[in-house]
């Protein structure tokens, strides 16, 4: 499922709405970032726990986030080539933002 698919279904959870970040539209819980397409480097960007962004980048499936020359610990860029699991990553974010939202 691409961004356009997967946003569209994710809309529909309770305090998940689109926002803006660097200029560019992003999916926000509760005010939080979730996710975004990152254009510039051809990926979705989603923010999951720190282990979870090692355990993609170490797959395969996913690169480090590093735009400002900062590394972004909870923040990992899921390349085109797995937009089919576009929603699966963009869930993982919402059920992460929930959990720490929760603490």
């Amino acid at each position: 499922m691409n961004y356009e698919q997967a946003i569209n279904a994710i809309l529909l959870e309770d305090d998940v709405e689109e926002s803006t970040m660097m200029k560019t539209p992003c999916l926000r819980y509760k005010g939080n970032f979730l996710a975004m397409m990152f254009d510039k480097e051809d990926a979705l960007i989603v923010k999951v726990s720190p282990e979870r962004v090692n355990e993609l980048i170490s797959m395969g499936k996913g690169r480090i986030f590093n735009f400002t020359k900062k590394r972004f610990k909870e923040w990992v860029l899921i390349p085109l080539d797995f937009q089919d699991d576009y929603e699966t990553y963009i869930n993982e974010a919402l059920i992460y933002a929930k959990a720490k939202a929760k603490t």
